[in-house]
């Protein structure tokens, strides 16, 4: 962990790739995937190579792990959903500090359609798993009748089992 000032006189602690694989549980690699990606792109780089992540890093880290065991978003999915909050942000700041009051509707109109297209994101992701918790229900009723009927020897193979669908 290493302190440096940063934009004024903030001082901002940098930890380094060890250290953010300890807090986080990701390895190495997981990290320079993402950097790759542009999932997770360190906040300082020093001549070497060598990446250094802020707070603010291991913030999003833990934003991505909760969108990808939550919601059981895929990678890209969750690089669009925090790319739009970041558009959101930008917009809202935006609003804030602008006098115009029509660029300040605008801006607050973009941050709106920005939350409604992640709204129906996770609505979307949200129908596809009631669907996947409802074929399990009906599976683990089946199942549950089978086992009712007596030995498997004495009844059909269940549905989805032995070639069947």
């Amino acid at each position: 962990m290493a302190s440096a000032p940063r934009e004024g006189s903030r001082v901002t602690t940098f930890y380094q790739i060890g250290e953010v694989c300890q807090r986080s549980g990701l390895t190495q690699r997981a990290l320079h995937y993402y950097d790759e990606i542009g999932l997770l792109v360190p906040s300082e780089r020093l001549n070497g190579g060598q990446r250094l992540y802020t707070a603010a890093d291991l913030e999003r880290i833990e934003r991505i792990k909760n969108l990808k065991r939550l919601l059981g978003l895929s990678l890209s999915e969750i690089k669009r959903m925090l790319d739009a909050d970041e558009a959101r942000a930008r917009f809202l700041a935006a609003a804030q500090t602008t006098p115009d009051p029509g660029r300040r509707h605008k801006a607050v109109e973009s941050a709106l359609r920005v939350t409604e297209d992640q709204l129906q994101s996770v609505r979307e992701k949200v129908h596809q798993l009631a669907q996947l918790q409802r074929q399990l229900e009906r599976q683990v009723r089946e199942m549950r009748r089978l086992a009712a009927a007596g030995p498997a020897g004495s009844s059909p193979a269940p549905e989805g089992v032995g070639g069947r669908s």
